[in-house]
């Protein structure tokens, strides 16, 4: 059989037993890496302040248990350097959760630099049944988030930058090398 036909019925038949699994009443659930999204530089003087906005875009439905949705919102300057962090350990289902960052500005500069980060992990769902869990036979799934960075003038609370484009990080991994095939 061709590589590609077996990765595709592998694949086909991870998705299948992950819906048995998602359908389970009981489930054991592990944060794993997720997904991190960027906005670009944007510059903010000394009469701004910057407001990292996060919305869950789960509805609510009544009587089903929403998934747990983490994120975790960041600033960061033009060098990389971590300016402010919030850990939020679940943003319920139809609400927000924001982060708010009034940066120094150097008296050499008219504006800082800087970007938001929005870090947001999987959860991995394994059936409670199999002990112990079959790495192969986890469901990754994570919560679905809009986010927007605005840029607000503190005297008169009006939004002068208002940015919903984020990107989305590469995340890089190394894998053992197989040889022989």
């Amino acid at each position: 059989m061709p590589r590609f036909a077996i990765l595709k019925s592998s694949l086909a038949g991870l998705i299948l037993a992950g819906s048995h699994f998602g359908a389970q009443a009981q489930t054991n659930s592990v944060s794993i890496a997720g997904t991190t999204s960027t906005t670009g530089i944007v510059g903010v003087t000394s009469t701004q302040t910057a407001r990292l906005n996060v919305l869950n875009l789960q509805p609510v439905i009544p009587g089903v248990t929403a998934i747990i949705c983490p994120a975790t919102l960041e600033f960061y300057d033009d060098t990389g350097a971590l300016l402010k962090q919030l850990a939020v350990t679940n943003i319920s289902p139809a609400t927000a959760a924001n982060l708010v960052f009034k940066p120094p500005v150097p008296s050499t500069a008219v504006r800082a630099q800087i970007r938001a980060v929005v870090v947001t992990p999987s959860t991995s769902v394994v059936n409670p049944g199999t002990e112990p869990p079959t790495p192969s036979m986890l469901v990754s799934r994570g919560c679905n988030v809009m986010a927007s960075l605005e840029i607000i003038d503190d005297s008169t609370g009006a939004t002068h930058t208002f940015a919903t484009d984020l990107r989305s990080m590469p995340a890089y991994s190394i894998l053992p090398m197989t040889m022989g095939r």
